[in-house]
């Protein structure tokens, strides 16, 4: 980084080159996590639009499988490679998230048991446990 006084570059400490390896491997993992979101997303896009109603069996197991293994050694490998604040946000975060799912999930299956709305849809709850999971850790972020 240039210095004020010589405009000469100094050379960077080891905790400075640790948390730039640090970085670079979380991105690494981000980037592979969000291709392979991608991918699981472009395959039940095809499905919509294609009017397509399931998943023939072996793509059924195949995007089933790449899900797990991939949000498990994700998960593990950015829990490895996080400092001790971060994953402390993203533990009160996940609260947050099983809060949400915790509270609506049994008023909408009382509410459809006693015939006063639809039958719960898990994608609309997948997706709002998911939006609340995004404001919560932004809000935790963001915040001052």
């Amino acid at each position: 980084m240039p210095s004020r006084e010589t405009g000469m570059t100094e050379p960077m400490g080891p905790g400075e080159r640790a948390e730039r390896t640090r970085a670079r491997h979380l991105a690494i993992v981000a980037a592979g996590l969000m291709l392979l979101g991608g991918g699981i997303g472009a395959v039940l896009s095809y499905l919509q639009h294609s009017g397509a109603r399931t998943l023939p069996p072996s793509w059924a197991i195949t995007v089933a499988a790449l899900y797990l293994v991939g949000t498990t050694i994700g998960s593990w490998y950015f829990f490895r490679r996080v400092d001790e604040v971060e994953r402390r946000d993203h533990l009160l975060v996940s609260a947050v998230g099983i809060y949400f799912y915790a509270l609506v999930y049994p008023v909408w299956f009382f509410l459809w048991k006693g015939g006063l709305v639809g039958m719960p849809d898990h994608e609309i709850l997948f997706i709002g446990t998911m939006g609340v999971l995004t404001v919560a850790y932004y809000g935790k972020k963001l915040r001052p």
